[in-house]
């Protein structure tokens, strides 16, 4: 069986719940990758195509490298890209980090609902604590938004996370065959 075209693969993830951004097109996938690399992958490599940073090409889907954490602002980018993908249903202000390896510090802090959250976060080098992720998790569901964030993880130090309803991650599942779970 031939695998899906590039095209194919963005009208099927289209018809999933993606939500492409309008710089979303086949020149701009094609810039790093070629058609036929998208074919050998299929799917996979469009979502981490679609979820990259420089410039993002979807809305609601995130290729994220777990070893980010660095400075301050690395965990305020985290913050902004969860509240960027869930829309509407997380809408988190006020957005402040702090991070020194050295010392052994970092923490994260917003407004939700005229409500300040404070996250200690744990520092191992240069990875991100998960619970920072889970902590968002936790949140969306919380409010009952009818999507919840969910991830992919693709066997080394990166992994794709999105924000979908129920409809969507079984659609996407089944479409893609890749092995997407809710975020916890």
């Amino acid at each position: 069986m031939k695998p899906p075209t590039l095209e194919r693969q963005l009208q099927d993830l289209v018809e999933c719940g993606i939500r492409l951004l309008p710089n979303a097109n086949r020149e701009a996938l094609l810039r790093e990758w070629s058609a036929a690399e998208f074919e050998e992958n299929p799917y996979e490599l469009a979502l981490v195509a679609l979820g990259g940073d420089d410039p993002p090409l979807a809305e609601n889907v995130w290729h994220f490298d777990t070893e980010c954490i660095e400075d301050h602002g690395d965990y305020a980018r985290i913050a902004e890209r969860m509240r960027s993908m869930a829309a509407d249903a997380l809408p988190i202000a006020r957005v402040e980090d702090f991070v020194d390896v050295e010392a052994r510090e970092a923490w994260l802090s917003f407004v939700l609902d005229g409500a300040e959250q404070r996250w200690t976060c744990e520092l191992q080098d240069d990875w991100v604590d998960p619970t920072v992720l889970s902590r968002f998790a936790e949140l969306l569901t919380q409010r009952n938004a009818g999507r919840r964030f969910t991830y992919l993880d693709l066997g080394g130090q990166d992994c794709l996370i999105g924000c979908f309803r129920d409809d969507e991650l079984t659609r996407l599942r089944r479409t893609t065959g890749l092995a997407w779970e809710w975020l916890r």
